[in-house]
């Protein structure tokens, strides 16, 4: 008998190939984006890329916008761009919340 330890996830043996495939492709188109956004995040805070995932998932859920579309943002804000694929009040609602995660996150502990 074996035991699942951690937070394995149940292979989903419901799911079609077809749709599978699809979502893997998904996947896979979005997976660049994610990363240049977190290596963003990574370099500017000094984060691990634990952390800088977590947060880019948070601001995500604070925000209601797909991770996808907060981390082209936060790629287009690091390059002084504009997204083309994202409006921009969404734009200006994922900043401010990034802005809110990050002094939230670096501002400094006093001591008494």
């Amino acid at each position: 008998m074996s035991l699942r330890r951690g937070r394995e996830p149940r292979p989903d043996l419901t799911a079609a190939p077809a749709t599978e495939v699809e979502q893997l492709r998904r996947a896979l188109a979005t997976q660049p984006i994610i990363e240049q956004a977190k290596g963003m995040l990574m370099l500017l805070w000094q984060w691990t890329p634990e952390e800088a995932f977590a947060a880019l998932r948070v601001i995500s859920q604070h925000t209601n916008v797909k991770l996808h579309d907060v981390a082209t943002v936060v790629v287009a804000a690091g390059s002084r761009g504009r997204s083309e694929s994202v409006d921009e009040a969404t734009s200006g609602v994922v900043l401010a919340e990034v802005r809110r995660l990050v002094l939230d996150r670096t501002r400094p502990t006093t001591s008494r």
